[in-house]
């Protein structure tokens, strides 16, 4: 029987760029549904420019006073990004297939006011002396053993060695998080409204002619099971829509990373990016050659000592460390 192709990864993902990339190749899809805004698609044009040079980020924004705004950034490795160059290369058809940007801002104020409200309501008691809740990426530091669960996805996907053994992983750390995820009231019912919108995005696909073998979807992996159901009719929920519109804007690697409170960032974006260059390049030594090299020739800018001895001796106690803990790279 046909079926749709999904494609599980992480926003910020230089094995999942790599390795979409190789699974574009070997599908040759004709139509590709990425998860991004809808009404996102008129900057289709401006995302492929030469002059756009990544990180970028589409900015949504309220066209009314208190201004909210969302921001859905790129790095040269997203995933999403890559899919886009390889359609353009490749004469196939790309689709953002999540909700519109008017509704994720509706849904971000509706939050808001309840949370406002809620606060009113109880006084904002002293939360001094409660004990923080263990949230599930918490928890997955615990069970793993690492320093934080962005340590244990990169020694666990972003090594991979082949494509088939990143998307089930992918999909299997997917699968985990979302059952053991605690949701609030309003994080269901962005996700209810998310995926059902998604999966009406993928029968729209097959309706318009293309064949459901023919279609990839590329979606965070949190999301892979909850759009597999997509052939089943179902009714639209409502939802709520408030008036704004988006731009194309710069971006930085601070503004992608975790430090800056970007939830689906990670704790090194440059880093990533020398990721990203040794995939691109098949040497997976690379990335910790280039990134202690940089760091000597910062030290030596400075006017510091930093022997290319001790870069190759860094090198190979960074390699040695990594073996120890069963990985195979630092």
């Amino acid at each position: 029987m046909s079926r749709v192709n999904f494609f599980g990864i992480r926003h910020l993902s230089p094995a999942g760029a790599f390795y979409l990339r190789k699974y574009l190749d070997d599908i040759r899809p004709q139509t590709v549904l990425i998860e991004a805004p809808s009404d996102f698609e008129d900057t289709s044009a401006d995302i492929v420019r030469a002059e756009t040079k990544p990180p970028f980020a589409i900015l949504a924004y309220t066209t009314h006073a208190p201004v909210r705004t969302v921001l859905y950034p790129f790095a040269e490795y997203s995933p999403e990004y890559q899919a886009i160059l390889w359609c353009r290369k490749n004469g196939a058809e790309f689709r953002f297939m999540d909700l519109p940007s008017e509704v994720f801002l509706a849904l971000y104020e509706k939050k808001l006011a309840v949370e406002s409200a809620e606060g009113e309501e109880s006084g904002a008691p002293d939360q001094k002396g409660e004990e923080r809740k263990l949230s599930v990426y918490d928890k997955l530091d615990i069970l793993s053993g690492e320093d934080s669960h962005d340590t244990f996805w990169e020694r666990t996907l972003e090594h991979c060695a082949d494509e088939r053994a990143y998307r089930e992983g992918a999909n299997l750390f997917g699968e985990r998080i979302r059952e053991f995820s605690e949701k609030t009231e309003s994080d269901l019912e962005e996700i209810t409204l998310r995926e059902a919108y998604m999966r009406g995005c993928i029968r729209e696909a097959v309706g318009s002619g293309t064949a459901p073998e023919k279609i990839v979807v590329v979606t965070g992996a949190y999301h892979v099971d909850g759009l597999k159901g997509w052939e089943s009719a179902e009714k639209l929920p409502e939802m709520p829509r408030t008036d704004c519109t988006h731009t194309l804007m710069p971006y930085s690697y601070y503004r992608l990373s975790t430090r800056s409170g970007y939830g689906a960032g990670n704790r090194a974006p440059a880093y990533y990016e020398l990721i990203w260059e040794s995939f691109k390049r098949g040497d997976i030594s690379y990335t910790a050659n280039a990134y202690l090299s940089k760091i000597a020739e910062v030290h030596r800018s400075n006017g510091n000592a930093a022997s290319s001895a001790q870069i190759i001796e860094a090198v190979r106690l960074a390699e040695s460390l990594a073996a120890m803990r069963g990985g195979s790279s630092p």
